[in-house]
């Protein structure tokens, strides 16, 4: 049996030093849920072409055995 999350995290940018920080940002939230014993089951990536924003959202599904 397993339980599981979903996180939705900053993973791209237009601009690259800002991409850099997004990226470390996500990498650091997902490796403290590596760290408790979280495994990743699917990542799907969440387009926005409606906004200005230049960010994509990627969602991460999570998995742990219970």
């Amino acid at each position: 049996m397993y339980t599981y999350k979903e996180l939705q995290l900053i993973t791209r940018n237009s601009s690259w030093w800002k991409q850099k920080k997004y990226r470390k940002e996500s990498a650091l939230i997902l490796n403290t849920y590596r760290k408790n014993g979280w495994k990743l089951a699917k990542k799907r990536e969440l387009l926005n072409n409606q906004s200005k924003d230049t960010r994509t959202f990627s969602v991460y599904f999570l998995k742990k055995p219970s």
